[in-house]
């Protein structure tokens, strides 16, 4: 007798991705499977062909939000093995529950790779943003053999172990509280390479800019609430975390680099200071051009000294990246690799500590837009 499998889907209004990856789990060659679909708020063609296909359809009037629709889904569901997806992933792998189940046989929890779809350099960044956290998560169900911050776009878990942590809860994110609680209940993790799910990645830059605040705040929020178990998980596998840490985050490095070695701001002041006195005092003319010329010979050189030391650490962020390409299946795109280190992470850097900015100085948790 086999695994029954449910897949969950929750869903506002309907993505235009949803009804083919229904049609495609309809179609799947797994006999023992049931696929639930939550649309608040369907929009009528959503409704109406969502209505063809051999699901069950819940259909809710608002926006009641995605982990409301989750936990109904739980209780209406009935399989062994849950498959929560996004409503915008794309399933582009024959046999894709039977390859989950089969993948889910030593594991309690398991997160699906995912990788992104789109044209534009926008989409191609973020695929290699995506390859960073995919290794990530590999490399912590290698090592650790643990979940710590969950991409919920696309995964599985046991109903046992799911209904052993209290599934789903009110937590911004939902996903990574989901998946801290998973470590602290000691779940064993895997990362599922094959099969893996399309992502796509927003359509401009506006849609990035407003889905990556809502990520800055809510990883500082699940930061905030849960310090002590990650302060705890960093001085047991300190070399790990700041591994991936700079992995994920390309700007880390470079930013303190400039935190530690840059004091251009007051040595700009200072001359500026000198050049005011000099125009002042002109007999200290001859004084002041010796301080000044050597506080601009500091600068420069500092300035030298930052960008070779910016410069070393794009190549060692390279060659880590050449090698993670190579072991996850992607190809090595330097142009793209380079507008992801000197522009793109240093944006959504910025728009991170913004989040972090909200939440720990100005204590506010709320996340505009979200049900």
């Amino acid at each position: 007798m086999g695994v029954s499998v449910s897949v969950i889907i929750p869903s506002f209004r309907g993505s235009p991705y949803l009804i083919d990856l229904v049609k495609k789990l309809v179609e799947d060659n797994y006999r023992d499977k049931e696929v639930l679909v939550v649309v608040d708020n369907p929009l009528p063609k959503v409704a109406e062909e969502l209505r063809k296909q051999s699901v069950k359809t819940i259909f809710r009037n608002g926006r009641l939000g995605r982990v409301s629709a989750l936990i109904e889904a739980f209780k209406q569901s009935s399989g062994e093995l849950l498959i929560f997806l996004d409503d915008d992933v794309s399933i582009v792998e024959n046999d894709f529950l039977s390859k989950i189940v089969e993948s889910m046989m030593n594991s309690e929890i398991g997160e699906i790779m995912k990788r992104v779809g789109g044209k534009g350099i926008l989409a191609q960044t973020i695929d290699y943003e995506f390859m960073s956290f995919n290794y990530g998560s590999l490399a912590l169900a290698n090592k650790i053999g643990r979940c710590i911050g969950l991409n919920g776009a696309a995964f599985a878990i046991w109903r046992r172990a799911y209904e052993r942590i209290g599934g789903f809860k009110y937590k911004i994110p939902d996903d990574f509280d989901l998946g801290i609680r998973s470590y602290l209940a000691g779940l064993r993790f895997s990362f599922i390479t094959s099969p893996y799910v399309v992502n796509y990645a927003p359509p401009g830059w506006r849609e990035w800019f407003k889905q990556r605040v809502r990520w800055g705040i809510g990883a500082a929020i699940w930061i905030k609430e849960n310090w002590r178990t990650l302060l705890k998980i960093m001085i047991e596998k300190p070399s790990l975390i700041l591994l991936l840490l700079f992995i994920i985050l390309p700007s880390l490095a470079p930013f303190l680099m400039t935190i530690l070695m840059n004091t251009l701001l007051e040595d700009r002041i200072a001359w500026l200071v000198v050049m005011m006195i000099s125009s002042l005092f002109i007999n200290l003319l001859p004084f002041t051009a010796i301080f000044s010329y050597g506080l601009f010979i500091k600068i420069l050189l500092l300035f030298t000294k930052t960008l070779i030391a910016v410069l070393a650490s794009f190549i060692f962020f390279s060659l880590s990246y050449y090698m993670i390409a190579k072991k996850m299946g992607y190809r090595f795109k330097l142009g793209s690799l380079a507008f992801l280190y000197f522009v793109y992470s240093p944006l959504w850097f910025t728009l991170l500590l913004s989040g972090f900015i909200r939440v720990f100085i100005f204590r506010r948790n709320s996340i505009e837009g979200r049900p």
